[in-house]
C-alpha cells in the first residue's frame, strides 16, 4: 500500500520514491510508487499534478488502497525524484479549507449541513441539506471570514472512530479503525483525507459568488485565497468598463444599468411595432391593382426567414389571396401561405417546391416554411407553384 507523505507534511513538494508496479490507465502509461506526495482524487478534491523524473503526471487516482500516478510518457525508472507542482497544491488547500470553514459557518448562521463539496477548475461548490436566504449566506460569509483572520491554528489528528465520536464527530463509513480528523482550533473540527494549511489565514479570505436552488437545498459557489483576488479583480474591471460606458460613478451603477435595460426594451417594442407597420405597407402595395384572390409571388436577396413569415401574414390577412415568397441568403428560404377558405394545400404545394432545390420543409393549415441548399432553380420553383395554385 502507498505511503502518502502528503497526510504528514501537506507543504511536502519533493521527494524521491521507488516504482513498485507499472500499468496504464485510459491509454497512458502509469506507475504506482511506494511512498508518494502526490494527492490522488478523493473527497471532492482534484488530484495532484506535477512531475516524476521529468515526466508529467497528468493524474492521480485511488486503485485499491494504492495511488495510481498516470503520466504523459513511459517512465523507465524504478528509482525516481517526484516533485509536486505547489501552486496547484496551495490552491487545494485554500479553497478545500475555506470549505471547512463555510461549511461550519453554514451550520452556525443558518443550520444547513453541507451533503456535498466539489472544487471545480474556477470555482467550488457545497450542497446544502436546505434552502439558506440570502441574509443567512451572508452572515456564514461574514463568520468564516473572521475565522480566517482570527489566524486559527489548524491540526490534523489520527484517532480511532470512538475517540472521534468523544470529539463529536461522526467517523465516516469506510474510515476504518482510525479516523483522520481536521481541527481549526475553537471552530471547526472534521473528518478529511484532504490537504490543509497550518493556520486559517493561509485561507486568505472565503468569497461567496452566489447560490441556486438544487434539489431540496441550495446549491453555494464561492472561492478563497488567490481565486478569490482574481475574482474580485475581474468584477472590478467590469464596473470599471460598465461605469465608463454608462457614466456613472459605482453607487448610481446599478440604477444606470435599469435606465438603459427600460430605455432598451421601450426602442425594441418601438422598432417592432415600426416593423409591424412597414410590413403592412408592403402588404398593401404588393397587392395593389392585382385581381381578386391573387396568388403574389416575391423573391428578395437576404431577407430574414421571419421577415418573410411576417409578411405572408400580412398579405393573406389583408385580404383573401395565396403568398409565396422566397429569400436568397447562405441558403434559400420559402414562406408559402394563404388566406382562412381558401382550398389549397399549402405545406403539399411548399414540400414539393422546397425539394426542387434540394431542401425540405413543412407546415400545418395555411402556413408552411422550408429552405433548400441552393437558389439555383428558384424562380422556376415559384413558377411551378403558381401555377399549381392558379390550376386548381
Amino acid at each position: 500500500m502507498t505511503e502518502r507523505l502528503y497526510r504528514d507534511d501537506p507543504y511536502l513538494l519533493e521527494f524521491e520514491a521507488r516504482v513498485v508496479a507499472r500499468t496504464d490507465h485510459d491509454g497512458r502509461p502509469a506507475v504506482i510508487l511506494d511512498r508518494t506526495a502526490f494527492y490522488p482524487e478523493a473527497g471532492g478534491q482534484p488530484w495532484d499534478t506535477g512531475t516524476l523524473s521529468g515526466v508529467a503526471v497528468v493524474a492521480a487516482l485511488e486503485k485499491d488502497g494504492d495511488v495510481l500516478h498516470v503520466l504523459e510518457a513511459p517512465l523507465p525508472a524504478d528509482a525516481v525524484a517526484g516533485r509536486v507542482d505547489g501552486e496547484r497544491r496551495r490552491d487545494h488547500r485554500q479553497q478545500h479549507h475555506g470549505q471547512h470553514l463555510l461549511s461550519r459557518a453554514l451550520v452556525k448562521a443558518a443550520g444547513a449541513r453541507t451533503l456535498s463539496f466539489h472544487l471545480g477548475a474556477d470555482a467550488s461548490t457545497v450542497d446544502l441539506d436546505r434552502e439558506v436566504a440570502e441574509a443567512q449566506l451572508r452572515d456564514a460569509e461574514r463568520l468564516a471570514n473572521e475565522i480566517v483572520w482570527a489566524g486559527h491554528p489548524v491540526r490534523v489528528v489520527e484517532v480511532s472512530p470512538s475517540e472521534a465520536r468523544d470529539r463529536g464527530v461522526e467517523p465516516p463509513r469506510d474510515a476504518g479503525d482510525r479516523v483522520r480528523l481536521v481541527e481549526a482550533e475553537g471552530f471547526d473540527i472534521q473528518p478529511c483525507g484532504g490537504t490543509h494549511p497550518r493556520s486559517t489565514s493561509e485561507v486568505g479570505v472565503v468569497l461567496v459568488l452566489g447560490r441556486e436552488r438544487y434539489k431540496s437545498g441550495s446549491r453555494v459557489r464561492f472561492v478563497c485565497g488567490h481565486r478569490a483576488l482574481r475574482a474580485a479583480r475581474e468584477r472590478v474591471v467590469a464596473t470599471d468598463r460598465l461605469g465608463a460606458l454608462l457614466s456613472s460613478p459605482l453607487p448610481g451603477l446599478v440604477e444606470a444599468a435599469e435606465r438603459q435595460a427600460a430605455e432598451l426594451a421601450a426602442t425594441q417594442k418601438r422598432v417592432v411595432e415600426l416593423r409591424r407597420q412597414a410590413i403592412e405597407l408592403e402588404a398593401t402595395r404588393l397587392l395593389a391593382g392585382t385581381p381578386e384572390r391573387p396568388v403574389v409571388v416575391a423573391a428578395f436577396d437576404g431577407r430574414p426567414p421571419e421577415e418573410l413569415r411576417l409578411l405572408a401574414q400580412a398579405l393573406v390577412a389583408a385580404r383573401p389571396c395565396v403568398a409565396l415568397l422566397a429569400s436568397r441568403a447562405e441558403r434559400v428560404h420559402l414562406v408559402f401561405a394563404q388566406s382562412d377558405g381558401l382550398p389549397h394545400d399549402v405545406p403539399s404545394l411548399l414540400r414539393e417546391a422546397v425539394a426542387r432545390l434540394g431542401g425540405k420543409g413543412g407546415g400545418r393549415g395555411n402556413l408552411a416554411q422550408g429552405s433548400g441548399d441552393t437558389a439555383d432553380g428558384l424562380d422556376a420553383a415559384l413558377a411551378f407553384a403558381a401555377a399549381r395554385v392558379r390550376n386548381a
